[in-house]
């Protein structure tokens, strides 16, 4: 069961009054029992005087940001979310290599199976929101960059999730880590029966592809600025590079 932990802001704007009467979707009816609940949390804040809705996953931290939606329109919320996760299940597991599109829908059908049942309760855990602050802040440094114009709901906020998931967190005892990494592999193990040893493999292979990728960044920046190939510097680089290149 999908269940939404929402903050004060986030169930303020989940409600809203048509003629007299007051609805809001935050109930806090208890799950059935033998739920197993998938824990997002929910809050709300308003950039360029726009209701947006910031979902952070909370065991991954992997989050997506809802732009520009009406007061007390949980509908177009719960509508955007699904479709937004199986977007990004396509997405990142097509990225990775580790299945094709056909597999990456069926293992969406296991999550719509799973948690297509919902439930609004009101609360929140501290540390996904100092996450969700700091989304909050390049979400409003991302606006005030284009001119005060949010991203649209289709693929502009899909890339400006890509962006954001891409950032290294980590929460208290544990190492670094990448959401969009750890959110795809806790998918595979829960929707797609991947084993440990699986995980482990993909976790190492998404790992050697990000140092690739950030020595070649690297490497090219450098040589934009005029540094030579004879220079020391490039010669480690090129070695950081063939030494990633072998992770692969």
């Amino acid at each position: 069961m999908l269940l939404f932990h929402c903050t004060k802001d986030a169930i303020e704007a989940l409600t809203a009054t048509h003629q007299g009467k007051t609805h809001c979707w935050v109930d806090n009816a208890p799950p059935p029992e033998g739920a197993q609940p998938w824990g997002w949390q929910l809050h709300a804040v308003k950039i360029a005087r726009r209701q947006v809705l910031v979902a952070m996953h909370g065991d991954t931290r992997f989050v997506m940001v809802f732009w520009g939606l009406k007061k007390g329109d949980g509908k177009a919320l719960l509508s955007m979310f699904y479709e937004r996760i199986a977007n990004h299940l396509l997405w990142l597991a097509e990225d990775s290599g580790v299945m094709d599109r056909a597999a990456a829908r069926k293992m969406f059908d296991r999550v719509m199976r799973s948690h297509g049942p919902f439930r609004f309760h009101a609360g929140s855990d501290r540390s996904v929101q100092a996450h969700i602050n700091e989304v909050v802040r390049l979400c409003r440094q991302a606006v005030a960059d284009n001119d005060g114009r949010l991203p649209d709901n289709g693929e502009q906020a899909g890339e400006f999730d890509e962006f954001l998931n891409q950032s290294i967190r980590r929460v208290k005892g544990s190492d670094y880590f990448v959401p969009a990494d750890a959110w795809l592999s806790a998918c595979l193990r829960d929707f797609a029966d991947f084993d440990a040893e699986a995980l482990a493999q993909l976790g190492k292979r998404r790992r050697a592809e990000r140092q690739h990728a950030m020595v070649e960044q690297l490497l090219q920046a450098a040589e934009a600025r005029g540094l030579l190939p004879d220079d020391p510097a490039h010669a480690q680089m090129v070695q950081w590079l063939e030494q990633a290149k072998e992770r692969l």
